[in-house]
């Protein structure tokens, strides 16, 4: 998956939480868009290490990777309250 469908997943499920349904949000799908985002992270630094020139965009692209984890990461705290395991 695409790290734009990873965004754009994440959007919605700040969508259904800001509606009130977070009940609907399933805490195993969000760590599956995490572990995704986490890959798509080390992928990004692995390739910033072998190829310096692209160091710069790919920095960008890091930066942006982190925002969006640190995002599922509190979006997994917040539905943790509405499902128990």
């Amino acid at each position: 998956m695409a790290h734009e469908k990873l965004a754009e997943k994440l959007g919605d499920y700040f969508a259904r939480l800001g509606a009130g349904k977070a009940h609907k949000i399933k805490p195993r799908d969000v760590e599956k868009v995490i572990a995704k985002l986490r890959a798509w992270r080390d992928a990004l630094a692995t390739e910033a290490v072998s190829k310096p020139e692209k160091a710069e965009r790919l920095e960008h692209k890091i930066k942006a990777a982190d925002e969006l984890i640190e995002r599922a990461e509190w979006l997994r705290a917040e539905i943790a309250d509405e499902h128990p395991d």
